[in-house]
């Protein structure tokens, strides 16, 4: 650990050029000034003026660092990076933009509306030989860690059936105040992404196949589908047994879900993140004829956005990859995509 503090004392933060003030973009801006040693952000973008002034009510900005427009802030910064955190229709655009002005960037998932639209960011990003990478923010908790170390060194044996089950109960909110209600594919694409991009990091395997369904309660204020089953088959032959709702009756979860994995030895329950801390995170083990386990966890300088932040930092000042590099997240795209498509025709869809 003292290495590691040394390390970073000796290495430089990011300057940062941060695109997208709305309300989750301004939780990255407040996030972000709680880690000055990996991250100082020199601009603040935002296309829609009155964003730019919540960010200024909210936290102590210059004016002078705010700016209509990407080309703006670059002309009147030494920027070396751009996060993106726009709406959906933005990100493509924004992050091509900053990959053509040669800087590397940090983009929100969903990271495109379209696997062929990431896919021209990341040949994009090659091109102009920069880091390119999604905020998959769910990985950097200490339980999925501890699972995906579990199944890669086969601890229990090999991986049998898995369910994972997300419930929340958005239900008594008004409908006009909330903007998960509005959105086309509230679940399935804002958050079931998060469920699906854990899956692959856990199992260690790409989905192959994937089959939906999408049934609201007669209580939904959502105008998209707020609640699915979906069964997703994976190269190695895992399937699982994916439940989440945003308009559940049933107790909550935590925001990663409920998860079941069992194994040839015995199974892994687990569950991750909490309310913007990793107090929710657990792994318990069952093996079979013994008895269950809770493991101890590690625990992680930083946590969620601040943890992809440092991901991000690591990997350009490394020379390296990303964890969560924009070639990487495509099958996460790609899975959440075709979770929707199923959903549409009412038809299993092969992925690949």
């Amino acid at each position: 650990m003292i290495r590691r503090r040394n390390d970073e004392e000796r290495t430089p933060p990011l300057r940062i050029i941060h695109v997208g003030m709305g309300m989750w973009g301004r939780f990255w801006a407040a996030e972000l000034r709680k880690h000055p040693e990996i991250a100082t952000t020199v601009a603040y973008v935002d296309v829609v003026p009155e964003m730019l002034a919540l960010l200024r009510d909210e936290l102590p900005i210059e004016e002078a660092a705010c700016f209509p427009s990407l080309q703006d802030a670059l002309a009147a910064s030494d920027a070396e990076a751009v996060l993106v955190t726009t709406a959906l229709p933005g990100h493509v655009p924004v992050a091509l933009e900053a990959l053509e002005a040669g800087l590397h960037v940090l983009v929100e998932k969903p990271f495109a509306p379209s696997v062929a639209e990431a896919r021209s960011v990341v040949s994009a990003a090659k091109r102009a030989d920069r880091v390119l990478m999604v905020s998959q923010n769910y990985r950097f908790f200490p339980a999925p860690r501890v699972v995906a170390d579990l199944v890669a060194k086969r601890t229990l044996g090999e991986v049998g059936p898995v369910s994972v089950a997300f419930r929340k109960g958005e239900i008594a909110e008004d409908p006009q105040k909330h903007r998960h209600y509005f959105l086309p594919d509230p679940l399935l694409l804002d958050m079931s992404i998060h469920h699906f991009d854990l899956m692959r990091f856990v199992l260690g395997q790409e989905p192959t196949r994937v089959h939906t369904v999408t049934r609201d309660p007669v209580w939904s204020h959502f105008v998209g589908a707020a609640a699915a089953v979906a069964t997703i088959e994976f190269t190695g032959g895992i399937v699982v047994d994916y439940q989440g709702s945003w308009v559940s009756t049933a107790p909550p979860t935590a925001w990663a879900g409920e998860w079941v994995m069992e194994c040839e030895r015995g199974s892994i329950a687990w569950t991750s993140r909490g309310d913007w801390t990793s107090t929710a995170d657990s792994v318990v083990v069952h093996p079979v004829g013994g008895e269950p386990k809770a493991l101890e966890l590690p625990s992680l300088t930083r946590i969620d956005r601040a943890g992809s932040m440092e991901e991000f930092w690591r990997s350009i000042r490394e020379r390296r990859a990303p964890l969560t590099s924009g070639e990487g997240n495509l099958g996460t795209l790609a899975l959440a995509l075709g979770s929707i498509e199923s959903a549409t025709t009412r038809q299993p869809l092969h992925l690949g």
